[in-house]
């Protein structure tokens, strides 16, 4: 009976040798396997062959981590399909359920970060659906889409700014892209906007002011307080990660060197090499180091723009009273 392409994998995996294992690999790709996948184990077979000291890997768990992965992604865009807020957050879990798999495709794991910062945006969760845009952008640049739902984002935080520059980001890599054009125009209108009204404050902060105008800038400081506030709890969680990555670091530093390290994987602990693992606690806190200083900008910006707003509402609680001192004067 002759050896099924599993087989002939699962072989090749046994004998060590990359041709081997490379071949078989190819083969599977040539039997309908998933292309995504396929290709992904065959760039980590390639990346281990070019560095000696790269930790043993197994192609074939490479590629079911992968196929887990996407797995995971379409369960969350069918749950998406409904339209409704609790399938929402259904899909927001698998899609981090995906991201927990870990698997080593780079494409893969942006377009799961991506997809989950669009039900952010559904959910209203707008300084997180930046936060995982930026993580699907670092992942796959050439993801069009991240770089609109960060916008899209940036757009409902009032950091124009922010929105513009990765509209301008996202157009470098797609300059035809219409949808990205729209929101730029719609970020730049609104920031223009936002310019002259600070102007029309300065120079005419004793002019009339209605009751609904009041009530508009009222609830704009209670919104960006909101979002502020969910923006801080995300920095300090950050900033926590990164001293609990470097404690981590310190300890396994400290370990004997044949003593045995596990990883959590979604909700078991498996047994992991320790340079890989120290290898990626540096590459995240790497990552969270870039991210900080962006965080910390955005809270900046979202902290004057509260500021602003407040101030605004002083004045019109200060013209009201001036209002009504006059009408009394009248009287």
């Amino acid at each position: 009976m002759p050896e099924t392409v599993g087989e002939r994998l699962t072989k090749a995996q046994e004998s060590g040798d990359p041709e081997q294992i490379k071949a078989a690999l190819e083969e599977a790709k040539r039997a309908g396997a998933d292309e995504a996948h396929v290709d992904a184990a065959l760039a980590e077979l390639k990346r281990k062959e070019g560095d000696p000291g790269y930790p043993d890997s197994d192609p074939q768990a490479i590629l079911e981590l992968s196929q887990k992965a996407d797995a995971f992604k379409k369960k969350g865009n069918e749950r998406l399909k409904e339209n409704t807020k609790s399938a929402a957050r259904e899909a927001l879990e698998f899609f981090t359920s995906g991201l927990e798999v870990r698997c080593s495709d780079p494409v893969l794991n942006a377009q799961l970060y991506s997809n989950r910062a669009h039900v952010r945006l559904l959910l209203r969760q707008f300084v997180e659906a930046v936060d995982d845009c930026r993580k699907a952008i670092e992942r796959d640049p050439k993801n069009i889409k991240a770089y609109w739902r960060a916008a899209r984002a940036s757009l409902h935080l009032d950091l124009c700014r922010n929105g513009i520059d990765f509209c301008d980001a996202g157009l470098e890599h797609a300059p035809k892209d219409g949808d990205l054009q729209k929101l730029r125009a719609t970020c730049a209108e609104k920031l223009a906007g936002q310019q002259q009204r600070r102007k029309a404050q300065a120079s005419s902060a004793q002019r009339d002011f209605n009751a609904d105008e009041a009530i508009a800038i009222q609830d704009k400081v209670t919104g960006l307080n909101e979002q502020l506030s969910r923006l801080k709890a995300t920095l300090g969680s950050k900033q926590r990660q990164r001293v609990r990555l470097e404690l981590t670091q310190q300890t396994i530093d400290s370990t004997p060197d044949d003593a045995k390290l596990y990883r959590g994987i979604g909700r078991c602990f498996l047994l992991g090499e320790r340079q890989g693992m120290l290898d990626e606690m540096k590459s995240t806190m790497d990552s969270i180091d870039e991210e900080l200083p962006k965080m910390q900008k955005a809270s900046e910006e979202l902290e004057k723009r509260k500021d602003d707003a407040e101030k605004e509402l002083r004045e019109m609680i200060t013209a009201f009273r001036h209002q009504a001192d006059q009408a009394a004067t009248a009287a």
